[in-house]
């Protein structure tokens, strides 16, 4: 099942942007969105690098999915070393873990040159916070875990391609930032579902100063900071990653469907639940959660994370 939906991905079409990460399954063609997801391409990519690399272990034919990352990483470094390029946003960051990859896996130096070109970028841009990571999220314009983690991930890549001591500290301060949207208690919910079955917030990670909710997408930056924790020697990183991998499994069912946005506070994004704030109304909210949303991305991060985690030799138990 996984080898035949990347077969199927890799024949995803390019345009002027890259190329396309929406699919409709009804006209059976490729669509464009009204904004190139510059960040779904990034991290798109890597789960195709890391695909091969297993996939080349494994004995399996990997020749379509070689041919889809080389054309990529062609488009994407190729523009990254343009004189004038000028990224809006940390979302780009997600293309430098993928082109450490990809030079690893294809010995092209146009990948590796691209991909120190994007940390040294953000690195001048963010270091400093003069300029906060931002724009990391598909659904917000803003500071955000997701830009900082893009920074924390692309970072680590770099230190393991090139075992320079700076790029592990630019690591050390991407993940701090990161840290900063991690919920480090559990917060009182009002009696409700989330209360009556014992949810607890420690290790959630808010989104962003937009979306004022918790959401799972946290528990894929979990293996990055394990690792950082062993590179840097700090114990306490990497009891916080097991964790927050733990504590965002909290939702899933015995079917292995996981709704999502849990509401800590009486922000909401989901149809009826807006519906009832535009009358003022907040009954109901804090404390509840959208379990409609139970999008294919959720359990593929768990699995992806858990991938990870077996691979840096890590168990994770309940």
């Amino acid at each position: 099942m996984a080898k035949k939906s990347l077969d199927f991905l890799s024949g995803a079409e390019f345009y002027d942007q890259g190329f396309y990460t929406w699919y409709d399954y009804e006209k059976r063609q490729w669509v464009r969105r009204n904004r190139p997801e510059l960040l779904s391409q990034g991290q798109a990519m890597l789960n195709f690098a890391n695909a091969i690399r297993v996939g080349r272990t494994k004995g399996l034919d990997v020749s379509r999915w070689e041919r889809f990352l080389r054309k990529a990483c062609d488009f994407h470094a190729k523009r990254i070393l343009l004189d004038d390029w000028k990224p809006l946003s940390t979302n780009q960051a997600f293309f430098i873990a993928p082109l450490c990859k990809a030079y690893r896996l294809f010995g092209s130096d146009t990948y590796r040159r691209a991909a120190v070109k994007a940390g040294n970028v953000y690195a001048s841009r963010h270091l400093s916070m003069d300029e906060p990571y931002w724009g990391g999220t598909l659904d917000a314009s803003c500071e955000d875990k997701e830009g900082a983690f893009a920074a924390l991930q692309g970072f680590l890549a770099l230190y393991e391609l090139t075992n320079n001591r700076k790029y592990l500290e630019w690591a050390e301060h991407a993940c701090d930032v990161v840290l900063t949207y991690v919920m480090v208690m559990d917060i009182d919910l009002p009696a409700g579902r989330l209360r009556d079955n014992g949810f607890k917030t420690r290790g959630w990670t808010a989104v962003s100063v937009q979306n004022m909710h918790i959401d799972v997408f946290g528990v894929l930056i979990t293996p990055d900071i394990y690792r950082l924790g062993q590179l840097l020697d700090r114990e306490e990183l990497k009891k916080l990653a097991i964790l927050m991998y733990r504590s965002c499994g909290q939702l899933i069912d015995p079917y292995g469907s996981q709704g999502e946005q849990p509401h800590h506070t009486n922000y909401a994004q989901h149809g009826k639940f807006r519906q009832r704030l535009s009358r003022n109304d907040i009954s109901g909210i804090r404390g509840n959660y959208v379990e409609e949303w139970t999008v294919f991305w959720i359990t593929a991060h768990f699995l992806n994370a858990g991938a990870q985690f077996k691979e840096l030799g890590v168990q994770i138990r309940d």
